[in-house]
């Protein structure tokens, strides 16, 4: 009884979670706040993990973020 009544009580908070996450208009998001300072990100590499630069040419990996940052190039914005 007592799992039963837990699953009803999580079951019941995932959709007032659900309600809410509807209602929020994403558009509200404001695109220019966000701002992307390297073009590296965290991915398993050879059962690792480590950081890949997604604007060279098949995407080299380094074992830490710096290393990674000294090579990749950094993201290009398009003009106002």
């Amino acid at each position: 009884m007592k799992i039963q009544t837990s699953l009803i009580c999580v079951l019941i908070i995932s959709l007032f979670t659900l309600h809410h996450c509807a209602r929020m208009d994403v558009r509200e998001i404001d695109k220019s706040n966000i701002i992307i300072t390297s073009n590296c990100y965290n991915t398993k590499w050879f059962k690792k993990f480590g950081w890949c630069c997604k604007s060279l040419k098949g995407e080299p990996c380094w074992h830490d973020k710096a290393s990674c940052d000294k090579v990749c190039p950094p993201p290009h914005y398009p003009p106002k």
